[in-house]
């Protein structure tokens, strides 16, 4: 009966380092698949962050430059009687919009959105007062839904 528990103690042995060998190599490569996961997020993040800073730069600049010409309007309002024919001759719009005149101009951000500026003038003798009516982006060219979308139905 000795013989026999010396033979069954060796193959649980066996049996046993199989198993934790197994066990082993399914966590490095479960490790593996997480670290790889981790990776890839970290890529994609890191190109989403340098995208939106890419893109809050380029409005911040537009926002500075309409910010001049809002400067610029005001200047030329409180200073000339003719303010109208000087500011369309420096491309500004300019329309009635009910009793009060309107200024309208906008800054491009890239070559997909431009920053679009309408202001409100309020002109009583030498008191000039402007009203930011919008101040938005929108897109260049008009959206158009796009109808060639194959869906793959078969016929």
């Amino acid at each position: 009966m000795a013989v026999n528990n010396k033979i069954s103690k060796k193959g649980t042995f066996g049996t046993t380092m199989g198993v934790t060998s197994i066990i082993a190599i399914l966590v490095i490569l479960v490790l593996i698949v997480f670290s790889a996961l981790s990776i890839t997020t970290s890529n994609a993040d890191l190109k989403l962050a340098e995208k939106t800073a890419k893109v809050s730069a380029e409005y911040y600049v537009a926002d500075g430059i309409a910010e001049e010409k809002f400067a610029e309007v005001y200047v030329t309002i409180k200073s000339y009687n003719e303010w109208e024919e000087s500011l369309r001759s420096k491309g500004y719009e300019i329309r009635k919009d009910g009793a009060d005149p309107v200024v309208a101009y906008e800054v491009e951000i890239n070559d997909k959105k431009s920053l679009f500026v309408e202001l409100i003038v309020a002109k009583d003798g030498t008191n000039a007062e402007l009203t930011r009516r919008l101040w938005q982006i929108k897109p260049v060219t008009d959206w158009s839904a796009d109808t060639d979308v194959n869906l793959g139905v078969i016929p």
